[in-house]
């Protein structure tokens, strides 16, 4: 059996009854404002665990309506935005360090290790785990696992960043991303209406609202709203996927920009026998939105 690292890891654990409301912990996550990091904060290594969590069949269909899976497949991104209320519990605590409004997301790693199935329990565990100096400033580590009768079968890990001032200058400017060869490469043209961060927070409990309008986007100092970053990666998984002869079982995503509401984007893939490397670029300019790779 696969043994929980969230469970391992913790230094404080908390086992909750049922998943908390997403929208009360957004308000609790207003309150972490006044918390001020510095560059040698450390992540509280805190963990949670709720036990008999079902996946529903009628939540899955109205998240794959959203994001574009078949009706009833369960996605590899869909058990993170089951575990959201999770991740907002454990960073809008007062152990937590960092303010909770301004995180940036910056890395996603899904592994589908056993098939999830409706119906089924499963115990839902998430945990903070390390932290990383970078320029911008603090990036820590959130981990997700879905476990049944004592296994792991699906885990992900989550990177987050806090702006933290004050950071040591980096040596030199990274090397570029090199760019997808465009021999053999599939484009697919994504269109992302106004109206995309409302329809995916109703699917998704997230109502930030740097997401729903452009007039509460600009209070966080957005020009637009932007789009949330799960429903970016699960579109291009959908699309990539559509191609695939079964469904992925290992994802990666990397987020570079964000996605403005509304926007047009060209998703572009690659896949070889090993897998399926992807980029979305944005149609205006070419820029690099997001860069991962499916297996």
């Amino acid at each position: 059996m696969a043994d929980s690292e969230a469970l391992k890891t913790a230094d404080k654990f908390f086992e909750l009854p049922s998943l908390p409301n997403g929208k009360v912990l957004l308000v609790k996550a207003a309150g972490t404002s006044s918390k001020k990091a510095k560059p040698t904060t450390q992540a509280a290594r805190l963990g949670v665990r709720v036990k008999k969590v079902f996946i529903s069949r009628q939540w899955v269909r109205d998240y794959n309506a959203v994001c574009g899976f078949a009706e009833d497949h369960i996605s590899l991104t869909a058990p993170q935005v089951i575990a959201g209320p999770l991740h907002m519990y454990l960073m809008s605590r007062k152990e937590h360090p960092f303010a909770m409004l301004g995180m940036v997301h910056l890395h996603n790693d899904i592994e589908l290790i056993k098939p999830l199935e409706f119906e089924t329990a499963y115990d839902v565990v998430v945990s903070i785990g390390d932290t990383r100096a970078i320029p911008q400033g603090l990036e820590f580590d959130v981990l997700t696992e879905y476990m049944k009768d004592g296994e792991v079968v699906w885990r992900a890990t989550m990177a987050i960043l806090s702006r933290v001032k004050g950071m040591p200058k980096p040596a030199g400017k990274p090397a570029p991303l090199e760019a997808l060869s465009a021999a053999n490469a599939q484009y697919v043209p994504i269109k992302v209406p106004e109206d995309q961060g409302r329809k995916y927070a109703k699917v998704s409990n997230d109502y930030n609202p740097i997401h729903l309008y452009a007039r509460t986007a600009k209070l966080f100092g957005f020009k637009q709203a932007i789009a949330h970053g799960m429903w970016t990666a699960a579109k291009s998984l959908s699309l990539i996927e559509s191609s695939m002869d079964k469904p992925a079982s290992r994802f990666k995503v990397s987020f570079k920009q964000p996605v403005f509401l509304p926007s047009r984007g060209t998703l572009k893939f690659v896949g070889d026998k090993a897998g399926t490397k992807f980029e979305l670029l944005a149609e205006r300019d070419s820029k690099l939105l997001i860069v991962g790779e499916v297996a």
